[in-house]
């Protein structure tokens, strides 16, 4: 075993002694998580681009003549963080490419881009977005794994699985990116397709009349193309509230 795996295993072995103490010195959770978190960033920054997290596969960006851009948001990386084979990397700028379902971050040098691979990658967030890694195999009518945007992690819970596809134009038409969402509805951890106000309703039917009253009142609108999302999120939001 050379001299650098010495140093990285006892680097690993400091920071697990160093989390135990502070486990046995500090009752409070919140000033507990803090230290560590505080302790994960010098660790980080010790080890470099030896973290785990760097190794994935170069990402070339070659451009596509088309309007729009595949990833989320924005054409340009956006600030956020990464849980990576179980830990936290904070303070990332990341792509989200909704055409390929993948997470692209900078490596350490900021001189190339590299993807992640997707099953090691627990969950991420941009900005106050929040995306977990599910898989179909997991969880019941998830029809696909993937990333899925937590919208409310209440009991129910609603989710939005986002793609985007290429659209090739004809004639004069130009190529372009459309976005596509589809929401599922999290009740007793199964997941249900929700495409307008109706499913929903017929999901949560034990409180259809309360819920219907609260819609009217706050005149939401299930319009597919604007308030969709909003609604359904308010509207599950509600009905949480009412049972719990």
């Amino acid at each position: 075993m050379n001299v650098y795996r010495l140093t990285f295993f006892g680097a690993i072995f400091q920071f697990s002694c160093i989390s135990a103490l502070l486990a046995q010195q500090f009752n409070d959770s919140l000033q507990y998580k803090e230290s560590i978190s505080g302790l994960h960033r010098i660790y980080l920054n010790e080890i470099g681009d030896n973290a785990q997290i760097y190794h994935g596969t170069e990402y070339i960006r070659y451009g596509q003549k088309a309007l729009g851009f595949p990833y989320y948001e924005s054409d340009s990386m956006l600030a956020g963080s990464v849980n990576y084979l179980g830990y936290e990397y904070p303070d990332l700028t990341l792509f989200y490419n909704l055409v390929t379902d993948e997470i692209i971050i900078p490596n350490y040098l900021h001189n190339a881009l590299i993807i992640l691979p997707e099953d090691k990658v627990d969950s991420f967030k941009i900005g106050t977005h929040v995306f977990i890694s599910m898989a179909a195999k997991q969880y019941g009518g998830i029809p696909t794994d993937g990333f899925y945007e937590q919208l409310f992690s209440g009991e129910p819970g609603m989710y939005a699985r986002r793609e985007k596809r290429l659209v090739f134009g004809t004639g004069s038409e130009e190529n372009k990116y459309i976005q596509y969402n589809t929401y599922y509805l999290r009740r007793n951890n199964v997941f249900y397709m929700v495409e307008d106000k109706k499913a929903l309703l017929n999901l949560l039917k034990d409180q259809e009349d309360l819920l219907k009253k609260y819609i009217r009142a706050n005149k939401l609108k299930f319009n597919i193309k604007k308030d969709l999302e909003s609604s359904l999120m308010l509207t599950t939001m509600y009905y949480s509230r009412l049972k719990h």
